[in-house]
């Protein structure tokens, strides 16, 4: 007989976001002798059509359950609990993919990817307090009810055990699995929109949200504290979502923009349009000031680009000497790295050659490995 595991792809979304490629990831690269002894079941919302996924759902190996399971919230949580009352029998083992691991399910896999929200947290004034609330309810019931809890960094290991006071028994539930960076692989470079980059002349690269987290503040600000000591050609040249940008950011790009354009929003692009902005920029920039893991550095170093980044949370962990590293609290000081950094070109090189060191500790092949050993280790206990 084959142990049964449902791994939850109820939050893989239609957009490129984190989360969802945490479990395209995580699916494409289980080991191939492990479907010998499991049989996988992929939880799944009706009508997610991402091309990475596909593969996985057309390969056979896995069966598909389809259930229309909201993504996050108490409506998540109400799904949940009448999908586990229905199938409670089917299954040994039940992977939770992402920070909100079901109320009702007892000795599953909880992934803790990060507690940002205790922090930061998006929200207007009168939901602010029940939402953190809420969340941090969630993730206590994920420690707690947990069989074993994954946690993609040591940093956020480390934060999970300060900010709930955890005993050294659920403390050692906590297993830490890294991200990978092999998805880069199945992307090709969009050679249409090349003169377009190309019209960027030198540049700065960051891609990722405007939340307040990602601290689009402090790089525009930091970003125009170095403008006067660098080069008139240098831009930045920042990609994705804009729609937390402040008001007084936006007036101060328009100001710096007034004699033509050194900040350029991109807006969302393709991932082939993303690999051709990211192959001619001089250096990736990463301002944020608290990531669960960070796959931009893991895209940096394998586009072979030289690394500015935050000193906070886990991106030191997963740098290392990789990088050229500031304060994200600072603009002064990620002026101050910008300014160094072109003034310096002679460690560009040295730079990329330790981000090419660092990528090979970081596989999807090795998270899919350590997964699985996981899972043995809990199905055993429970023999």
């Amino acid at each position: 007989m084959k142990f049964k595991i449902i791994i939850d792809a109820t939050t893989i979304r239609k957009k490129q976001d984190g989360l969802s490629q945490y479990i395209i990831g995580l699916i494409n690269n289980l080991p191939a002798s492990s479907f010998e002894e499991f049989e996988f079941i992929l939880l799944i919302n009706p009508g997610v059509d991402r091309e990475e996924l596909s593969a996985a759902l057309q390969s056979g190996k896995f069966t598909i359950l389809t259930k229309k399971i909201s993504s996050i919230g108490p409506k998540r949580d109400w799904d949940m609990f009448w999908f586990l009352l229905k199938n409670k029998n089917k299954f040994h083992l039940f992977h939770s993919t992402s920070n909100q691991y079901p109320f009702f399910l007892k000795n599953g896999i909880a992934t803790i990817h990060d507690i940002i929200f205790s922090k930061y947290l998006d929200a207007p004034w009168w939901t602010f307090n029940f939402a953190k609330n809420y969340l941090h309810r969630i993730i206590k019931n994920s420690l707690f009810k947990s069989a074993a809890v994954i946690a993609v960094s040591a940093a956020t290991k480390n934060e999970l055990s300060a900010q709930y006071k955890l005993s050294s028994k659920i403390n050692n539930k906590i297993h830490v699995i890294y991200e990978g960076w092999e998805h880069l692989l199945l992307e090709k470079a969009d050679k249409e929109i090349l003169p377009l980059v190309k019209s960027f002349g030198n540049y700065l690269f960051y891609v990722g949200g405007s939340r307040v987290h990602k601290n689009l503040s402090g790089l525009i600000s930091g970003f125009i504290v170095a403008r006067d000591k660098l080069p008139v050609n240098i831009k930045l040249i920042i990609s994705g979502d804009i729609q937390y940008i402040k008001p007084e950011d936006k007036k101060l790009v328009n100001e710096v923009n007034k004699d033509g354009e050194k900040i350029v929003f991109t807006g969302f692009v393709s991932n082939g349009a993303l690999q051709t902005i990211f192959k001619n920029a001089d250096a990736f920039v990463f301002p944020t000031f608290h990531e669960g893991f960070g796959i931009p550095v893991l895209e940096s170093f394998y586009f072979k680009k030289p690394l500015l980044c935050s000193n906070t949370t886990s991106l030191p962990e997963i740098a290392g000497d990789a990088a050229l590293y500031f304060d994200p609290a600072n603009p002064a000081d990620i002026a101050k790295t910008i300014i160094f950094f072109y003034n310096n070109p002679d460690i560009w090189q040295s730079l990329i050659e330790k981000g090419q060191e660092r990528l090979r500790l970081f596989s999807w092949k090795i998270t899919g490995e350590k997964t699985i050993a996981l899972y043995k280790e809990i199905l055993l206990k429970s023999i």
